[in-house]
């Protein structure tokens, strides 16, 4: 299920990229000659975006879209008169024992309360499904799930949503490939390509790690402003660096999302692309991530460094004209002094 938190963060988030005069960019830039190569699952997932955002556009503005199909209705009423008759029948039978303890009659009682309990289930369900599928659409316009989740799982979450519109005429198509179904207890269900997905099993797409990218920025802005003042790099903050590195990446949706969803930021399309291929495995893919990073603080620090150098440099050239040599000082002492007697001699010749 879409988690609404979730969301509302990463949306939040996405607004706050930090920019360092370029420095940050460029030193993923210069980490390397690299493939810029767009990943296929990064296509393949903004294809399945479009599609979605697509079918929003083209839907009526006064059509509720989170109102269940008559397919889906029918199912409902035939599980709700199902489990009716199920009731009607225990509540009968129950009728016929004057002993309230014998187990048989607590038998009887208990379906009736399962049955109670599967309605009340479903009702939850139903309403957590509309709201997911809200939050799912809103997502989707945003652009806020990774475009580093697995095609077919954000090909799935469509589909249950309702909103892959294969042929693009604004219906949803693929939504009769997925039929609602109601599972004992009153879960729901939906058949995806001939599996059976429990909603509350259901694998939601995962959402950009914009929060990890903002700190990286914050991290290299950081270095950056550190070589610029003149300070010199400390090699146990680069250590410390890799160490915090290595922890959030072992989180595999952030792996992926630094890898997958911002090349403009920080290019990494040449690990995707051998990730995906086969060629690495998320371990190695870790590794050069990390390693990436590493050097992107480093040539941060080192670009801020080589700026304030270069205004040292500068400074060291405009005082360097206020500085005499002794040559200097003893012909400005004789040549004072020449004009000092031809100065007593004038007064002399006035008196």
């Amino acid at each position: 299920m879409a988690n609404n938190a979730l969301i509302q963060g990463a949306a939040l988030t996405s607004k706050k990229f930090l920019d360092v005069a370029g420095a940050v960019k460029q030193g993923f830039v210069d980490s390397g000659s690299f493939s810029r190569q767009t990943p296929a699952r990064v296509d393949e997932n903004k294809a399945v975006q479009a599609k979605v955002n697509n079918y929003m556009r083209n839907m009526k503005t006064d059509m509720d879209f989170t109102s269940f199909t008559p397919e889906e209705t029918a199912t409902m009423r035939s599980f709700l008169l199902g489990q009716r008759s199920i009731y009607a029948e225990a509540a009968k039978n129950a009728a016929a024992f004057d002993d309230t303890t014998d187990p048989d009659y607590m038998l009887y009682v208990d379906q009736m309360q399962n049955v109670n309990n599967s309605f009340t289930n479903l009702a939850a369900q139903l309403k957590a499904y509309k709201k997911s599928k809200i939050e799912y659409a809103t997502a989707m316009q945003e652009g806020l799930y990774s475009d580093g989740n697995q095609p077919s799982k954000t090909k799935e979450a469509a589909t249950i949503y309702g909103f892959l519109d294969k042929d693009g005429d604004g219906r949803s198509d693929e939504r009769y490939n997925a039929p609602f179904k109601i599972q004992p207890g009153g879960n729901i269900a939906f058949d995806v390509d001939g599996q059976e997905i429990a909603y509350n099993n259901m694998e939601e797409p995962f959402l950009k790690d914009t929060k990890f990218l903002n700190s990286l920025n914050t991290t290299s802005e950081n270095a950056y402003n550190s070589g610029l003042r003149g300070n010199t790099d400390n090699p146990y903050s680069q250590d410390s660096y890799s160490q915090q590195l290595n922890d959030a990446l072992q989180n595999e949706n952030t792996l992926r999302s630094i890898i997958y969803d911002f090349n403009a930021e920080a290019p990494m399309s040449d690990i995707g692309n051998d990730l995906d291929n086969g060629v690495i495995d998320l371990s190695k893919a870790r590794d050069l991530v990390r390693q990436r990073l590493l050097k992107t603080r480093q040539d941060a620090y080192n670009t801020g460094k080589a700026a304030y150098d270069k205004k040292q440099e500068e400074l060291d050239e405009e005082t360097s004209g206020f500085n005499l040599s002794a040559t200097q000082i003893a012909n400005n002492k004789e040549n004072s002094s020449i004009i000092q007697a031809y100065a007593d001699s004038d007064l002399q010749g006035l008196k």
